[in-house]
């Protein structure tokens, strides 16, 4: 059984494993971005390395961490530019996922 809880990302993102761990997290998600605006601030190569660096020290099983998509993504709205924005904000999240090997998004419909 894995255990765990939603954890901030403030500072930088690798902040995240730092405060699953200080938890005594088995398990975690996280926002990869700021969860309530449409623009995200790319990931660098030292976010990136970092976090992924962490995560193996910490000995938190990659496959118990989630991203949860933000919270302005209507995947079901019927209005064009906002279906528009919703899927080019999934694809950039399944992006992000996947650069810092998180396999697993949650999102609403």
């Amino acid at each position: 059984m894995q255990i765990g809880c939603h954890v901030s990302i403030s500072g930088s993102i690798d902040k995240a494993v730092d405060n699953a761990v200080e938890r005594e997290c088995s398990a975690f998600q996280i926002f990869t971005r700021n969860p309530r605006g449409w623009h995200a601030k790319p990931l660098t190569k030292d976010d990136i390395s970092n976090f992924k660096s962490k995560l193996k020290e910490s000995k938190i099983d990659r496959f118990a961490t989630c991203a949860h998509m933000p919270y302005l993504p209507n995947l079901a709205t019927p209005k064009e530019d906002g279906f528009e924005k919703s899927v080019k904000t999934l694809i950039d999240e399944v992006e992000r996922c996947g650069q810092l090997g998180i396999p697993y998004l949650v999102t609403h419909l």
